[in-house]
């Protein structure tokens, strides 16, 4: 992980994969970071195990 100087954009790398992310601030946003994290990741899962080509009950998680 790395962080620049104004400690608002981080680098993540998860695997082969590596996350860009930049902190932005929204007042008047009723959701939480951790809400938008994991909808970010859930809606790339589903891309990738819809490339595969495998029916959804045997795709793996």
């Amino acid at each position: 992980m790395t962080t620049d100087n104004n400690n608002n954009v981080s680098e993540y790398m998860i695997g082969r994969t590596t996350y860009i992310v930049k902190l932005v601030f929204n007042p008047a946003s009723k959701e939480r970071l951790a809400d938008i994290l994991q909808r970010l990741i859930d809606r790339e899962c589903e891309e990738m195990l819809g490339e595969s080509g495998q029916e959804p009950e045997k795709q793996a998680v």
